[in-house]
């Protein structure tokens, strides 16, 4: 209860509040040019939105013990904050150039990794056996931070769709890991309050400021339990969308095709005639349906 009065009360309180403010400053979403014609109408709703569950997140991670955890929503949220501050003021859909968003979240990552002096032994999940990378580890695991966190920004495309699948995936996965991972609840509790006002029609975006941190997150609580793998198939949703732009990517430069209509895949289904609200629903059934059986096939062994 007192988690819920810390990160869920307040800032479901303080949004509509948030969202009058930005309104004034304008501090509104700018659609790509690439993007669906669909999304057309969207411009100029307040973005930013992640601010707010954001600062209650990594506080009440503070305050209850979880530094790193904490440090991370922190540090991350601060990319998309400086990336999506750029650009309301340069009244474009681009901030940050991707090189050097990649390069802040490479060191950051490291930053971490540093603080949290994980083991550099791979839990193959199901199989209770472990994989020794050694230096190796470092490599995958500041990969893991970075791309996990891309991967939820990837996500954010349609209303609602990257909060209801972090909720999916960051819930079962603390059922898995119970207290030591009460940072995901906690940061789970207010990206909840959030969704209240970012459902279709979304009156808030949550802009890269937000979705950067989501699988952030994920990525480094996965380090510090040493669940990686486990973390990696309780995000399946995520982890689709961005090899849906890999393979989109990779299929264009050495074949000039497109595999999808667009990529990432949410908005391939959106152009195959699929409402946003079905699209959001079917992937935060999946992703939670994976999340489960990944809990079950755990707790059975």
């Amino acid at each position: 209860m007192r988690y819920f009065a810390i990160t869920f009360l307040p800032c479901v309180v303080l949004y509509p509040f948030l969202i009058e403010l930005f309104k004034r400053l304008r501090v509104g979403q700018f659609i790509r040019e690439e993007g669906p014609d669909l999304h057309g109408y969207k411009t100029g709703t307040p973005t930013m939105g992640g601010v707010l569950f954001s600062i209650f997140g990594a506080l009440s991670c503070f305050a209850f013990g979880y530094t790193i955890d904490g440090l991370t929503i922190f540090l991350f949220s601060s990319i998309g904050f400086l990336d999506d501050l750029l650009s309301v003021i340069k009244k474009t859909s681009l901030g940050l150039r991707a090189w050097q968003k990649f390069s802040l979240q490479i060191i950051f990552a490291t930053v971490l990794l540093i603080l949290i002096r994980p083991d550099t032994k791979l839990q193959i999940p199901f199989l209770q056996k472990d994989l020794d990378l050694g230096r190796l580890y470092w490599i995958f695991a500041v990969l893991l931070i970075a791309g996990l966190s891309n991967a939820t920004n990837l996500t954010d495309g349609l209303d609602g769709l990257a909060a209801s699948v972090f909720l999916t995936s960051a819930i079962p996965y603390w059922f898995l890991l119970g207290k030591s991972a009460d940072s995901l609840i906690l940061f789970s509790l207010s990206v909840t309050a959030f969704l209240f006002y970012n459902i279709k029609p979304a009156k808030m975006f949550m802009g890269d400021t937000g979705s950067l941190a989501l699988g952030a997150l994920i990525a480094v609580v996965s380090i510090r339990t040493s669940t990686e793998i486990i973390a990696l198939l309780c995000s399946s949703i995520f982890v689709v969308e961005t090899l849906s732009v890999m393979i989109q990517v990779s299929s264009y430069k050495l074949f000039k095709k497109r595999v999808f209509k667009m990529s990432p895949i949410h908005h391939h289904f959106e152009l195959l005639g699929w409402s946003e609200e079905r699209i959001v629903q079917i992937f935060a059934l999946t992703n939670l349906t994976v999340s489960i059986f990944v809990l079950l096939g755990e707790r059975a062994l």
